[in-house]
């Protein structure tokens, strides 16, 4: 005598199993695709993994503690060189003259034209802050220049263009 039951279960068994290589299918597809740039980069460099800047050390001892291994040491540095080769240096290169490995990438591979020059070591001191400040993308919405309003504090800003005022010209 045939099962119906077994029968029955066959087509409903067959669509579960086609509809669960379909999700996989389509989020293979999506994970493949490419972000808003181009070129994907990761601007907000204070997130990375392997840039922990307003961590507080993760091992912290009792006071007066003696340790038996040496402490971590501190990746906190908000000179100006440091803010600026994390932020800055892979578009506008280490001496703030537009000849960042990215940038240039961009331009000879991918046919960006800048808005506005990338060289920022005659820019003013208030102009460079206030294009640091913004939580827009401060050369509009064609430009690759990230908004940096929400990740660097108006110290850090500071200390930016105090460090590409002391660049050579």
């Amino acid at each position: 005598m045939i099962n119906l039951a077994k029968v029955n279960n066959r087509p409903r068994r067959l669509k579960g199993v086609i509809l669960g290589l379909a999700l996989i299918a389509g989020l293979v597809a999506a994970g493949c695709t490419s972000g808003t740039y181009p070129v994907d980069i990761f601007y907000e460099m204070h997130y990375q993994q392997s840039y922990k800047s307003h961590e507080p050390p993760r091992l912290t001892a009792v006071e007066n503690a003696v340790a038996f291994f040496p402490g971590p040491a501190s990746t906190t540095d908000s000179s100006g060189a440091h803010l600026f080769k994390v932020n800055c240096q892979m578009c506008h290169g280490p001496g703030a003259k537009g000849d960042g490995s990215v940038l240039t990438r961009l331009i000879d591979t991918y046919g960006y034209t800048p808005i506005v020059s990338p060289d920022i070591t005659n820019r003013p001191f208030t102009t460079i802050i206030g294009t640091l400040g913004r939580n827009a993308r401060p050369l509009g919405p064609t430009s690759v220049m990230p908004p940096f309003g929400k990740l660097l504090s108006s110290n850090e800003s500071a200390a930016i263009a105090e460090y590409i005022g002391s660049l050579p010209k």
